[in-house]
């Protein structure tokens, strides 16, 4: 299913598979003059690229290697000749898709192996500049994309919420933290994630995240230095696993998000 919201000149187009469940994994494209933003799952593929017949699309971005940001990649090229940009680190990884968890093939699917090209420093359209900027945080190849003008920042996966508490086991949550400093120099006007909602107060949210992150990140190195051991540390900290946890075989985590802010010490000693 899809379903789509206008904000300003930017079209917001939610897809998910499972619209109706509580977690539905819902995941956002967004359309402005042409460029499209993200592509979504592998479920909504088809749908999206017939909703698009007549929007225009000349060029994509993907802001990551993700499934639910590439899979309709190669029905907009096979449809459209739709040219399609990622960060150097993902062409490789978006044009050989790798094996998926299971859940991520129920919710939402194995892309299509696609072509895409190195993103440059901007993207340009006919009346707006975007610029592409490296967020490594969420992974290596994650990029933002900002247009100065409209204070509009499309943050891909980078910014979910004010207090997360799981994360990925490639997260870097230090990294992140610098992301999201780097961000909020910026000055957003408005903040475009791929999770279904809309930032419409981005600095006053982004102050709230860094600083949940910083005093978390401070808790878990004070826990570790006083000789807690992750498990411990995961359990003073955020208590018992939510059922995320188990769902995702453990990908989305308390645990990993206890991991990621220790890793340091394994580069330091390693």
């Amino acid at each position: 299913m899809i379903a789509t919201t206008q904000y300003e000149n930017v079209l917001q187009i939610k897809m998910s598979r499972y619209p109706d469940f509580p977690t539905a994994g819902w995941v956002c494209a967004h359309l402005v003059e042409g460029l499209l933003i993200d592509t979504g799952p592998a479920y909504t593929a088809g749908e999206l690229t017939e909703f698009l017949k007549d929007k225009d699309v000349k060029i994509a971005v993907n802001t990551h290697f993700h499934e639910d940001h590439i899979s309709a990649n190669k029905f907009l090229q096979d449809a459209y000749n739709t040219e399609i940009f990622a960060h150097p680190l993902a062409v490789d990884k978006i044009n050989k898709p790798a094996k998926l968890y299971p859940y991520q093939e129920e919710v939402w699917g194995y892309p299509v192996p696609s072509q895409v090209k190195p993103v440059g420093d901007c993207i340009v359209t006919k009346d707006y500049r975007f610029d592409v900027i490296s967020t490594p945080g969420h992974d290596l190849d994650h990029i933002c994309l900002f247009e100065k003008k409209m204070g509009w920042l499309f943050t891909g996966d980078l910014y979910v919420t004010t207090r997360p508490v799981v994360c990925r086991p490639n997260d870097d949550m230090w990294r992140t933290l610098d992301d999201l400093k780097k961000l909020r120099a910026l000055n957003p006007r408005i903040i475009f994630p791929a999770p279904t909602h809309v930032v419409k107060e981005p600095n006053e949210k982004l102050d709230k995240l860094i600083a949940y992150l910083l005093e978390l990140g401070n808790k878990i190195d004070e826990l570790y230095n006083r000789g807690m051991n992750t498990a411990q540390i995961r359990q003073e900290v955020f208590g018992e696993e939510s059922f995320i946890a188990n769902a995702t075989q453990q990908q989305f985590s308390s645990l990993n998000m206890v991991k990621s802010f220790l890793r340091k010490y394994e580069k330091r000693n390693g």
